[in-house]
């Protein structure tokens, strides 16, 4: 059987059983080529998204274990964030990034350590399955209706709302964190709103504005913007370009064109990046932008 063969037929225990092995020979080996060898297996078998801690806690030696902790934890989640990322950029150039999966990422740069990405899926699928239910009675045609739903839904019945008391918190740019405080600033908001309106068949999209971040809900001649962080208020485009206006700019459409993920993904970071540097955290503000110039890396392969 070819390698590639070999290691597509293996089993999440014998996964499993070589982490723990691969884990266990990291802390008995000194030789740095050695070292990134068992590094680049490590990163190969640990599925994108899963902090390391979770196979650190499951490690069968205690003095292993403890090592790891002491000593490993921290530089093998740094590594895989790193790692993880540019396996969502593997896109391609010209590919649609999996905004679901960049936003998540996003979220492992906080404390919490036990979500996994498929975790955060199985909470965006049971915020929506009522939502559903609720449009599926709704014609496709009553765009106003549908939109009225999704709003009512989220920011009255389900709570989410911008938080104005501690808007510079990085934990309101975590998106597990946003769906345990039902609280965000605009644009993880309005990621969460793509990735409920996606599961529910809502044509939204994003709208990059500068200063601010908005949704846009376009469906056979019904256009209209809504505005997540101040409880899905809706805008007319003439309120968009007014917007512009007063943020001394020139009122064009083109602010108000479609925000692609790695767009969104960017100023997720940039929001980050800008906090970190105001408080003096070198060594985030060196994570963040490590990771910033990977999806710069991608757009100019694009």
């Amino acid at each position: 059987m070819a390698p590639d063969e070999a290691r597509k037929s293996e089993q999440p225990s014998d996964r499993s059983q070589e982490i723990d092995f691969l884990l266990s020979c990291l802390v008995d080996t000194e030789g740095p080529e050695s070292r990134q060898v068992v590094l680049e297996r490590l990163l190969e078998l640990m599925p994108v998204g899963h902090h390391p801690s979770l196979y650190v806690e499951s490690v069968s030696d205690p003095r292993s274990r403890m090592v790891l902790r002491d000593r490993y934890q921290r530089f093998l989640n740094e590594l895989k964030l790193r790692h993880d990322l540019k396996k969502l950029m593997e896109a391609g150039p010209g590919g649609e990034l999996n905004l679901e999966l960049g936003s998540f990422l996003i979220s492992r740069l906080g404390e919490e350590q036990s979500i996994t990405p498929e975790d955060f899926a199985d909470e965006l699928d049971r915020i929506a399955m009522p939502l559903r239910n609720l449009l599926n009675v709704i014609p496709d045609h009553e765009y106003e209706e549908r939109i009225g739903a999704f709003r009512r839904y989220l920011f009255s019945e389900k709570g989410f709302r911008g938080n104005t008391e501690n808007y510079y918190d990085p934990r309101n740019s975590f998106l597990t964190q946003v769906l345990e405080s039902r609280s965000g600033i605009p644009v993880s908001l309005s990621v969460l709103c793509l990735l409920i309106a996606r599961r529910v068949g809502l044509p939204l999209q994003g709208v990059n504005l500068p200063g601010h971040f908005i949704l846009k809900y376009q469906a056979g001649d019904y256009l209209i913007y809504m505005d997540p962080f101040n409880d899905g208020n809706l805008l007319t485009e003439e309120d968009c370009l007014n917007f512009l206006v007063r943020q001394g700019l020139e009122p064009t459409v083109a602010y108000l064109a479609r925000a692609s993920s790695l767009t969104i993904l960017k100023r997720m970071y940039r929001n980050l990046i800008n906090y970190h540097s105001a408080i003096g955290n070198v060594r985030m503000e060196k994570i963040l932008r490590q990771h910033f110039s990977i999806l710069e890396n991608h757009s100019i392969r694009s």
